[in-house]
């Protein structure tokens, strides 16, 4: 897996023209990427076999209580849309967030002033994970949309794993909910959906796209698309990048907390960025 190091305001544009079809997810650090449901069941010890079963109840006890806090209509047999308002309002699943922004991205990397260290941003090719869901070559699309049909299939695939008792074979989905909230919107948001609940990101690259671990060193000035052929790209944030350049440069281009998390919570989240200024 290729890694580079962005060290000025220039490499972030030059990347962010170089990463056509890609999705991107940003950290604070260079964490594991898992679902919150993973970490919260291995937490709590739960047994990986029952790990499903427990996924089950929490859908179940959402869907039937969120009548009390939520006036919209829910449909409490689509487990697929259930997950994604319990994503939306913190609950832990099996979904995990990305953007099709690489701004976004970079956004949710730095956005921690109090953070010292270096952040990530993870970058997937969206044309290969669903190329391997879906093989391009089996898509006959009336309409001539492959990319549409794909994704409509991955949704199929993923009701399916939700409503299906058993454990299914290892694999990666994308999933671009039917019907987007006002925050997934503005953040250009999709989901990351493992096929098997207690795999990770690094695990399921590597046995499904056979993607090297080891870590290899590119310069963004060297990397072109053509040069690109994996599946996986980490890009690397240094801490003095983070906290001296990017917070100004995002904000200059509108993505900042009121932007991205539309209410109150985000207008008050905005307020951070007024701290390193005099007046």
């Amino acid at each position: 897996m290729k890694r580079l190091t962005i060290n000025s305001e220039g490499d972030v544009h030059l990347l962010a023209t170089r990463l056509d079809f890609h999705v991107f997810r940003g950290q604070k650090q260079d964490w594991p990427v898992q679902s919150r449901l993973a970490r919260v069941l291995q937490s709590l010890g739960c047994e990986s076999e029952n790990w499903k079963n427990r996924e089950n109840n929490i859908i179940r006890e959402f869907a039937s209580r969120i009548h009390l806090y939520e006036h919209s209509p829910i449909d409490q047999a689509d487990k697929l849309g259930c997950c994604s308002l319990m994503q939306h309002y913190g609950a832990p699943t099996r979904l995990i967030d990305f953007t099709a922004s690489f701004y976004v991205a970079l956004f949710f990397a730095v956005e921690d002033v109090e953070h010292t260290g270096d952040s990530v941003v993870w970058c997937l090719n969206e044309m290969k994970i669903r190329d391997k869901a879906i093989p391009r070559e089996s898509v006959s699309a009336p309409d001539g949309n492959k990319r549409q049909y794909q994704y409509d299939e991955m949704r199929k695939q993923a009701t399916g794993v939700l409503a299906s008792d058993s454990q299914p074979e290892g694999g990666l989905l994308l999933i671009e909910p039917a019907q987007k909230n006002q925050r997934l919107s503005r953040q250009q948001g999709c989901f990351l959906f493992p096929k098997q609940i207690d795999q990770d990101l690094s695990g399921i690259l590597a046995s499904d796209f056979s993607c090297d671990a080891s870590e290899n060193d590119c310069s963004v000035s060297d990397f072109t698309g053509a040069n690109h052929d994996k599946v996986a790209l980490k890009v690397i944030i240094p801490s003095k990048l983070r906290r001296d350049l990017l917070p100004g440069m995002l904000w200059r281009m509108n993505i900042n907390h009121e932007v991205l998390f539309p209410g109150i919570d985000g207008f008050c989240k905005s307020m951070t960025h007024y701290c390193g200024h005099s007046g």
